[in-house]
């Protein structure tokens, strides 16, 4: 029985491949959740990356490439996925943000719980939007996105090719600035009527002193609170499904700004 030999060729191209998709679980929301077991998804990105290496081309691998030398591809290599992976987790990040606003405005910030994805304390509000916008992400079929990006890496940047210039550089800032962005536009109507309440509030409470603003105020903020977060939850899915449209282009012009 002849014994199995495999080029080192395909031993590279493999290795590549798994550099690229283990940037992406490293950082990726959903991906990189704590609650999924470590064995779990070290085991998902090799079945990952042994489908995914018959789409590198060989010619797309340096002359000379083998296991003495690609050691110094590593950092590159596994960035293109890290770098892939921020993108969208700045976008969970503007959802965790806007449920720390909405939080804050309810009175609920002292409330936290742990989220398994990152096993820290959040605001129950964070938990609920971040799961909100995971659900959405889902139905839209993103986390495919991180796979048809990885795959138009392979024709599009080199192996061991990706630089930090200054479109690249705007795009990262740009994705930080976003978190802001997000998390203000989701939470911006609670915080608004909330706002509008407090200052209602004050006004009866200086014109009829003899009301408890301390036992009155607090259930009507929340009861105005609650109500306009019920109604804000119609409009929810169009905003989400523009930010996801966005972060869907971002991720390929990402890419093309490594060059």
């Amino acid at each position: 029985m002849e014994p199995i030999s495999i080029p080192i060729e395909e031993v590279m191209r493999f290795l590549v491949v798994l550099m690229r998709v283990s940037g992406i679980m490293l950082l990726a929301p959903l991906f990189s959740s704590h609650s999924i077991p470590f064995s779990v998804r070290t085991a998902f990105a090799l079945i990952l990356s042994l489908t995914m290496t018959p789409l590198l081309p060989l010619s797309a691998l340096p002359a000379g490439l083998n296991l003495g030398n690609i050691a110094g591809l590593v950092l590159s290599e596994v960035f293109i996925g890290v770098f892939l992976g921020f993108a969208a987790a700045c976008v969970f990040a503007g959802l965790q943000f806007a449920g720390q606003i909405i939080s804050f405005q309810l009175g609920f910030s002292v409330i936290n719980v742990i989220d398994p994805q990152t096993q820290v304390e959040t605001s129950v509000f964070s938990f609920f939007q971040n799961y909100i916008g995971i659900l959405f992400f889902l139905l839209m079929n993103g986390h495919h996105w991180f796979l048809m990006a990885i795959d138009e890496s392979f024709r599009s940047l080199p192996v061991g090719g990706m630089q930090i210039s200054g479109p690249f550089i705007e795009h990262l800032v740009r994705l930080s600035a976003e978190i802001l962005v997000i998390g203000v536009r989701i939470a911006g109507p609670i915080l608004a009527v909330t706002i509008i309440t407090d200052v209602v509030i004050g006004v009866l409470g200086r014109a009829a002193p003899q009301i408890h603003l301390l036992i009155v105020g607090m259930p009507l903020k929340l009861l105005v609170g609650f109500g306009c977060l019920s109604f804000s939850f119609y409009f929810l899915p169009r905003y989400l499904e523009t930010i996801y449209s966005s972060l869907y282009r971002t991720l390929f012009s990402l890419l093309h700004a490594m060059i």
